[in-house]
């Protein structure tokens, strides 16, 4: 990944280090509520919302990514 996107996956490490925001986003059943999520968690930063939108959100392809690194980041902060 280049550093840029290594910014947004950085906040969404910050994030889950947190139990209960992890149970938050873990209880979560859809991909547009856990996007809701990450845009909204008060640790985003108007920069990193853009990132998540150019980088992630533009195919189908992306947005699968984007939810196997999160969910990637959550199974390594619970160990």
């Amino acid at each position: 990944m280049s550093s840029s996107s290594d910014r947004f996956i950085n906040k969404v490490e910050l994030i889950m280090d947190s139990p209960t925001e992890r149970n938050k986003y873990k209880n979560l059943d859809t991909f547009e509520k856990k996007l809701s999520f990450l845009r909204s968690h008060f640790i985003m930063d108007e920069m990193s919302l853009r990132l998540l939108e150019r980088k992630y959100l533009l195919s189908e392809n992306s947005r699968e990514y984007l939810m196997n690194v999160v969910e990637d980041i959550v199974t390594r902060s619970e160990n």
